[in-house]
């Protein structure tokens, strides 16, 4: 007897449907497989596209100090224009040009005298329309930086006169022949005879950092960042020697030789810094 058409066309439904729940389950089992991949293993495109862009974000991010540097630097205020010749008498030549300050050899001093306002002087700025008017700087508690280099010459590249309060003083840096790094004056002892008196070689052609710190408790020195004295202003009588008086109240002389100065700036200290210092005492 023929078997019927109806029982083959059966078995062949029911392998059909084998096969096709056989492809089904083994696409389900690799599409786990590629997930769990997927998941565990490389991340997605997607998640790559995200995962790089934090990245990038987290780079594009200024780092605390970067952070730190530009806020300093939005305190610094530039002292680079707003200087007039000192006329000391048998001056050098001096030029001031992009914030660069060029003094020659004198006979013996040669210097600038910083022409704008101090404190308590805000009647002189308000007059000055003139011109751009220069900003009133501190006479205490501040900071005051600037680079000096001298190019020929035997004695001090610097003298910055600067204020301490009512009073002023003289920064020297390489006077009496060459050598000597003080304060001129303490309680009427020049830069070569107190205890700020260092002894310091200054190379020609070769830029020197110079910072000071004046603070109601103490006077302090950096050159090149190190920190050279510091000297308590209690009961200590600041003056300068007489020939040093037209650079009063600021000013910048040498002494017989040429030297270039730039990158000069002020700034004010603030409360919580005068705390801290007047803790360490």
């Amino acid at each position: 007897m023929c078997p019927s058409p109806f029982a083959e066309d059966s078995a062949l439904t029911d392998s059909q449907t084998k096969l096709s729940n056989a492809l089904t389950a083994t696409a389900m089992v690799a599409t786990l497989f590629i997930s769990a991949f997927v998941v565990e293993g490389k991340p997605a495109r997607g998640q790559e596209v995200s995962a790089n862009s934090s990245a990038a974000s987290e780079e594009s991010k200024p780092s605390s100090k970067e952070t730190a540097t530009a806020k300093d630097n939005q305190r610094w205020i530039s002292l680079n224009d707003h200087w007039e010749p000192c006329e000391f008498g048998g001056d050098g030549e001096i030029t001031m040009k992009d914030g660069l300050i060029k003094m020659e050899f004198g006979q013996p001093l040669t210097g600038v005298r910083w022409s704008g306002p101090f404190e308590g002087e805000e009647k002189k700025a308000s007059a000055e329309t003139k011109k751009k008017q220069p900003p009133v700087l501190p006479r205490d508690n501040y900071e005051v930086r600037w680079e000096c280099r001298r190019d020929r010459g035997v004695d001090f590249v610097c003298a910055y006169t600067f204020p301490v309060g009512k009073e002023v003083a003289s920064l020297v840096m390489g006077g009496w022949g060459g050598g000597v790094t003080g304060i001129s004056s303490i309680d009427g002892h020049d830069a070569s005879d107190n205890e700020t008196t260092m002894f310091k070689a200054y190379d020609d052609e070769r830029w020197y950092k110079a910072r000071v710190r004046v603070e109601k408790a103490q006077i302090t020195v950096w050159i090149d960042e190190v920190k050279m004295f510091d000297v308590p202003r209690k009961d200590r009588k600041f003056d300068i020697r007489f020939e040093m008086d037209p650079c009063t109240p600021m000013g910048i002389a040498n002494f017989e030789c040429d030297s270039q100065f730039r990158n000069l700036a002020i700034r004010r200290l603030n409360p919580a810094e005068l705390a801290k210092e007047e803790s360490d005492q």
